[in-house]
């Protein structure tokens, strides 16, 4: 019977003490992963801060939670299946509610319990069915979470750095952390097989939380002292878990394609042999592993003059192999561009240049590195927007140039009107309306430093200076101070920008060489110098009033060029006018003039037949622009269609028998015709 088997009858002792630990490995775990910085060095609670190594902790602890997740529903399964068995033998017992049990005395949480776990188990068909796929599900969910939580603190940029005592601090409460690890560890590993199927398990995946703790209790502790490679350790840890993880993948996947085990034979997928052997105190043993071998393969180790050999060689080649190892700790590879500083039993006796070099293994001998011909560029300015500390240098052509087609960088805005990301703010004298005043001057500038290139210039960098940035910071901000209380804002601008650099860099390296830095100020980049942002409004309302003056100014100067260009034209054109006007009517009074003379001269030679002809043409001219229409003379007065003039000869002849001086007007014809006669005319 499977209620006298002693996994069974522990299921319910071991059962919620699995949930318990599970839920609550899974809780911290979760926790610690969402407080980690994995965006951009900022936690996803602004005022709880983290290191990201905790991080790799919470992922350790979902690793395993799904072992404990998995194991507590298998032990839920057998103690259902065990209740089932009963319940099939004997008549159903009456269930008392809670409201009940309160009734007749004090609530009892176990009855509380017993009772909504018989409700729901009363709705489950099979109740072994819950030892089937939700274990397998379950652990392969937590060990899918941990995984992502691996990988996304791997692809985590840097985080923040954090003050020696900070570290300390969470080192010491991972190191406490680690005592109740140990404890459950410890637990489990003396808790039979037979009474928990999954306490091998259990204790296997416990070392890796455990291991996880000790690690990074380490790590940060290496942290606080400024060990450079202590980061490497973060990756070894993630490593680690991932492998894990994977594992516990692997094998709870494999359950899609094999049938599922007897309730009675049936334990929990979550495992890892990875940790099992990797993750121990003592070396594995060969008596075990043959066991092991020869169960799974039917291979017998032992009988292997081979593997015999390298178990009795195995100590004498490890300890060759670790003095071999700290032999080579006296080689050391110097790239192009570093050199090493040399430190015999803490004393410094040389200076190696670029190569390998042979010298006491550590801790002996040490190598402090020191860059050779490194050009630094670094930003003068105190604190960058958004209050992080400024004075980081960037090595010339470490950043990526961008696309031809990407977005500009930040470096590349030069205007003004804007907030640039290394500017800084400075108080300068003016002059206005003849007083004395302040104003605000930014100035973007850059110093470009390295390294000098002599021993003695390495030295002085290696010893005497804790942190070259800083030191150039502070003394290019009170160089800058000093000039601008020497000078005004009008000489800063109109004075040259290249006389100010070469002045600014000689006072920068006459205090870094009193100091003995070792550092060459190598030049001075000045970008701009130019009023503060805030003021970029009012300044440019300054020169758009200006430049409206000046159009208004040029288009009324246009305007009286215009008006000025039009009257002198109109002046011209009247003035030519009349002058022609006037040549026209003295020349038209010099020809009258001259006809005059010749009329009157010709009239005085030739007299009548002068006038006569002068007459006849001036009829030909009229009958020129008139019609004329021929009469026959032998029309007498009343049927001729016309005027008679015969009659006005004869008057005409008897007036000048009355008159015999009179003379006939100028034009006027004579008339030669006598009474009767006819005329040609109608006129």
């Amino acid at each position: 019977m499977l209620s006298e088997s002693p996994r069974f009858n522990a299921a319910r002792r071991y059962g919620w003490a699995l949930q318990a630990i599970g839920a609550v490995f899974a809780l911290i775990g979760l926790v610690l992963f969402f407080l980690a910085p994995v965006r951009a060095g900022v936690a996803a609670l602004p005022r709880l801060v983290l290191p990201r190594t905790l991080g790799y902790l919470g992922a350790a602890l979902c690793a395993a939670s799904a072992a404990f997740l998995s194991s507590a529903l298998l032990s839920l399964g057998r103690r259902w299946h065990v209740a089932a068995q009963i319940a099939a033998r004997e008549p159903p017992a009456t269930s008392v509610k809670p409201a009940q049990a309160t009734a007749a005395g004090p609530l009892n949480w176990h009855a509380a319990r017993a009772w909504f776990e018989s409700q729901f188990r009363s709705r489950i068909a099979d109740p072994e069915s819950i030892a089937r796929w939700p274990p397998p599900l379950l652990a392969m969910l937590f060990a899918a979470v941990a995984l992502v939580c691996v990988i996304t603190l791997w692809r985590a940029p840097v985080e923040a750095a954090f003050d020696p005592l900070t570290l300390k601090l969470f080192a010491v409460a991972l190191i406490v952390a680690a005592f109740p690890l140990l404890v459950l560890e410890r637990v489990y590993a003396n808790t039979a097989a037979e009474l928990l199927p999954e306490a091998p398990q259990l204790e296997r995946l416990l070392r890796l939380p455990l291991t996880v703790c000790l690690a990074l209790a380490a790590e940060l502790i290496l942290r606080s002292i400024e060990v450079s490679w202590a980061a490497q350790i973060e990756r070894v840890v993630g490593i680690l878990i991932g492998i894990v993880s994977l594992e516990i993948l692997l094998r709870c996947a494999v359950i899609f394609f094999v049938p599922f085990a007897p309730i009675e034979q049936r334990v929990s997928l979550a495992d890892s042999g990875f940790a099992g052997a990797v993750l121990r105190l003592r070396p594995p043993s060969l008596k075990t592993i043959n066991i092991a071998v020869r169960r799974q393969l039917g291979i017998d180790l032992s009988r292997s003059w081979a593997l015999a050999f390298l178990q009795r060689a195995v100590l004498p080649v490890l300890v060759g192999i670790g003095l071999l190892g700290w032999a080579v700790t006296g080689v050391t590879s110097l790239g192009i561009s570093e050199r090493g500083i040399y430190e015999r039993f803490g004393m410094p006796v040389a200076v190696f240049g670029p190569g390998i070099h042979v010298h006491l293994p550590w801790p002996l001998g040490t190598i402090r590195l020191v860059e050779i011909g490194v050009v630094h560029l670094l930003p003068i300015e105190f604190v960058l927007p958004g209050g992080q500390q400024a004075g980081k240098s960037s090595s010339v052509g470490a950043a990526r140039a961008p696309a031809a087609e990407g977005i500009a960088p930040e470096g590349s805005d030069r205007l003004w009107t804007d907030d640039h990301p290394f500017e800084g703010s400075y108080i300068i004298a003016s002059s206005e309306h003849g007083n004395q005043s302040f104003q605000l001057v930014n100035i973007d500038m850059a110093v470009i430093y390295r390294v000098g290139l002599t021993e003695q210039a390495a030295r002085d960098a290696a010893y005497r200076v804790s942190n070259i940035d800083e030191l150039i910071q502070a003394i290019s901000g009170q160089l800058l101070v000093r000039y601008f209380s020497h000078n005004t804002l009008l000489d800063l601008l109109g004075r040259s920008r290249e006389s100010f650099t070469h002045e600014f860099q000689i006072a920068l390296q006459g205090q870094l060489d009193h100091f003995g830095t070792g550092v060459e100020a190598i030049g001075v980049s000045v970008e701009a110098i130019h009023p503060p942002p805030g003021a970029a409004s009012s300044y440019h309302g300054v020169q758009a009033a200006e430049i409206r003056a000046n159009t208004l100014i040029s288009v009324r100067r246009g305007d009286a060029t215009r008006s000025l260009m039009v009257a002198q034209q109109s002046a011209t054109e009247d003035r030519n006018a009349a002058s022609a006007s006037e040549a026209e009517r003295v020349d038209q009074a010099q020809a009258d003039s001259v006809l005059f003379t010749g009329d009157r001269q010709a009239y005085a030679q030739d007299g009548y037949p002068f006038l006569l002809e002068r007459w006849l043409t001036n009829v030909t001219q009229a009958l020129g622009q008139s019609r004329v229409v021929l009469l026959d003379y032998r029309f007498n007065a009343q049927s001729m269609p016309g005027l008679d003039l015969r009659g006005l000869g004869a008057a005409m002849r008897d007036m000048s028998t009355v008159y015999p001086n009179a003379q006939p007007a100028s034009g006027a014809p004579p008339s030669y015709a006598s009474p009767g006669a006819p005329v040609d005319e109608d006129n």
